[in-house]
């Protein structure tokens, strides 16, 4: 094996070591402050017995983009990383938004180091790829997370919903209903409600806890569950009959998802294999004859020739991608 290529991966192993220390080292300092935890419960039971209680709230639901409190003063200055705090509060990961920018950052540096190294590249193609699969990466790990825990979410909301109205027809009342819900329904659904019960708890209004539900989850079909609890509120009526009667349009709704899905599933795949295509023929040519594509790379016209293929690219998978995918 090539000792420069042996180097470089020892470095890059010792980095991701470094990387892994540093963050347990941070978590079990994390874990150990228990001082640190006897005041914050203490701060906490006060703030519930002696301040009003919407100041208790806005300071338990207060947004922290980082642990250092300069950094997280300097990211909440720019309003793209509080959508960035809400997307991965949406996907499920433990993470701040802090964090989330330096694996971005660190991806990126080390693709640009190795492709440096390893490839006869222009420095302008070699940043642009770099910064493409540092930000792009760990966009679609989110994206994928996030969707995923929206899709679970969207299947256990009819089930919690016929929960929540049996419990009510058994008389009792539409909090209490809430609470067991969040202790027997699985997750990511029951921690959404036991978040929101315990808003209600600590004296935030049913419409704000339930809108505050809404807001974090991002789920349209629980907006149909918030909107049927409101109304009754305002107008009265039979709230578990017209939960279960949402409940069973929502799996109708589900069923006619997965009917579009099965007969696009053909026109889904042939975009992923047309798309993937170039790039493996690229890969096998630049194993098999390195210095094919030379002639692509190294000149203008090829640069261009590249970008404009590309280009077209993004544009027919744009165009499948609104032909195969309906609002149903």
């Amino acid at each position: 094996m090539n000792p420069e290529l042996v180097r470089y991966l020892v470095y890059l192993l010792a980095f991701v070591a470094a990387l892994a220390l540093a963050d347990g080292l941070y978590s079990l300092w994390s874990s150990l402050n228990l001082q640190r935890k006897v005041k914050v419960s203490r701060r906490l039971r006060s703030l519930r017995a002696d301040t009003p209680q919407e100041e208790a709230v806005s300071l338990l639901r207060e947004v922290r983009l980082s642990d250092v409190p300069a950094v997280d003063r300097l990211l909440k200055r720019v309003p793209y990383f509080s959508h960035w705090h809400r997307r991965l509060e949406q996907a499920g990961l433990d993470m701040t938004v802090a964090r989330f920018l330096a694996m971005q950052l660190a991806l990126g540096l080390v693709t640009a180091v190795l492709l440096a190294r390893f490839t006869p590249a222009h420095p302008l193609l070699v940043l642009g790829i770099a910064a493409v699969l540092g930000i792009g990466l760990p966009h679609l790990h989110v994206q994928q997370a996030r969707t995923q825990r929206l899709k679970r979410f969207t299947e256990l909301l009819p089930d919690t919903m016929d929960y929540i109205a049996r419990s009510m027809r058994a008389g009792n009342p539409f909090t209490a209903s809430l609470k067991n819900a969040s202790g027997e329904m699985p997750e990511p659904i029951a921690g959404e409600l036991r978040t929101c019960f315990e808003e209600m708890n600590f004296g935030v209004d049913l419409e704000q806890s339930l809108r505050h539900l809404g807001e974090r989850n991002g789920s349209e079909e629980l907006r149909y569950f918030i909107t049927a609890v409101l109304i009754q509120r305002t107008t009265g009526g039979n709230l578990a009959e017209v939960l279960g009667r949402i409940a069973a349009v929502m799996r109708s709704r589900a069923a006619m998802v997965r009917e579009v899905a099965a007969i696009s599933a053909e026109m889904n795949y042939s975009a992923k294999v047309l798309i993937a295509l170039p790039f493996a023929m690229a890969l096998m040519l630049s194993v098999l004859n390195p210095s094919y594509l030379h002639v692509l790379i190294e000149h203008r016209i090829g640069l261009y020739l590249i970008g404009a293929q590309l280009g077209l690219m993004a544009m027919g998978w744009y165009v499948i991608r609104q032909m195969i995918h309906f609002r149903i």
